[in-house]
């Protein structure tokens, strides 16, 4: 069982969907910041490429991913995926392919997608160093990833090359995702509504669900900060191990022990990820006791200990793919009929909207708002005003 608004009990296998139009209108949001910055590259990354001309092949390796891409939602997922960590779909049979590196594609300043829609950004904090925006997947209301800025660094097992300037890099990521963290914490009304009254900022700081993904669905490497409480349908997907994954899931309490040991590892494209967990658990730091520790003291822990969600804002209760009407008797949830028309994923979908703070305040209906980056980098690599070389000369 577990804990939701008002001391109310429900089984760990359900899940409240179904966000009420009456609620939504209360339903506190934190703006993003109030900059439209213009775009400064026309056109896609495809362009980006076809303009590079002789520096074409150096540059093409930050341009592009190589994932499998969700036959039902259209999300651009890591090639080990066998499940969409969006809307849940199989992706059994599902070829890996090259997509335009998004995040590549926003430190750039590029107008548009391949697909067409604008690459505008939610952002939260820009320095000369990160860039921190939210998270367009939103598995808690305060979803944030943090970017480097200066150096074009695929993946984490990077910093392994340069274990004192990675921990200096993590820090300066960690420090801005915190400040872009604060708003939401000081807002009175989210305070309110997502936290039970007992929760300090230092618990929710200790707790953040802060994590790096191998492989990546976008290849600049990105630090992943879920505040919690994760979102009723994520925290059910948490508990049904479709988040979080071992194996692909990285906490940077693991990152940073790895490279605490100041011990420089020779990662290359191809180095295994296994390679690298079994040398370092040789030098004392065992990648699966880590996790395991990290997925239920923090990634589940944490929304079981902090939701304050209340049932009266939600419609339906979900169990076992089927939405149900449903009760609360003696403080505990009590299921009535099942809703044939109502289709679990459709209210998952409309509830994301609604409870996210992605492209906060909605220019329009339900369209999220957003800007293009402010001080963009050159399209090059290893050149002055572009992309510099990972790891820095000393």
């Amino acid at each position: 069982m577990m804990t939701i608004g008002g001391g109310i009990q429900m089984r760990r296998s359900q899940y409240l969907a179904g966000f009420k139009a009456s609620s939504r209108e209360s339903y506190p949001t934190v703006p993003a910041l109030p900059v439209d910055a213009p775009f400064t590259i026309e056109g896609s990354i495809k362009d980006v490429a076809d303009a590079a001309g002789e520096h074409g092949a150096e540059l093409d390796k930050c341009l592009w991913n190589e994932v499998k891409v969700c036959a039902k939602c259209g999300k651009p997922c890591a090639w080990t995926m066998e499940t969409c960590n969006s809307c849940g779909a199989s992706l059994e049979g599902v070829g890996i392919t090259k997509t335009a590196n998004v995040f590549t594609s926003f430190l750039f300043g590029v107008q548009k997608a391949p697909q067409g829609f604008p690459l505008k950004i939610s952002l939260r904090c820009e320095t000369e160093d990160v860039l921190v925006f939210d998270d367009m997947l939103q598995l808690t209301p305060c979803h944030l990833n943090g970017i480097p800025k200066k150096f074009y660094i695929p993946d984490w097992r990077y910093l392994l090359l340069a274990p004192q300037s990675s921990l200096e890099l993590l820090d300066k990521l960690e420090e801005s995702l915190w400040e872009a963290t604060k708003p939401f914490l000081q807002n009175e009304a989210f305070r309110k509504t997502i936290y039970r009254d007992s929760v300090t900022d230092d618990e929710i700081r200790k707790n953040v669900i802060c994590s790096f993904n191998y492989p990546p669905s976008q290849y600049q490497m990105h630090v992943q900060w879920l505040v919690p409480p994760l979102i009723p349908f994520q925290h059910w997907q948490a508990e049904c191990r479709n988040h979080f994954h071992e194996g692909r899931g990285f906490p940077m309490s693991y990152v940073r022990k790895l490279l605490q040991l100041n011990d420089p590892y020779d990662v290359k494209k191809e180095t295994p990820i296994e390679e690298i967990m079994a040398y370092y658990k040789s030098k004392g730091v065992d990648y699966s006791t880590e996790w395991t520790d990290w997925y239920e003291n923090i990634c589940l822990k944490s929304t079981l200990s902090f939701q304050n969600w209340n049932p009266d804002d939600f419609q339906y209760v979900v169990q076992d793919g089927k939405a149900y009407n449903f009760t609360v008797a003696d403080q505990q949830i009590v299921l009535g009929d099942v809703v044939e028309d109502a289709k679990p994923g459709d209210i998952q979908t409309a509830d994301k909207v609604a409870l996210q703070n992605y492209g906060r305040p909605y220019s329009s209906g339900d369209k999220p708002s957003g800007t293009y980056i402010q001080n963009p980098l050159l399209p090059k690599l290893g050149e002055p005003g572009g992309f510099g070389i990972w790891p820095p000369s000393a």
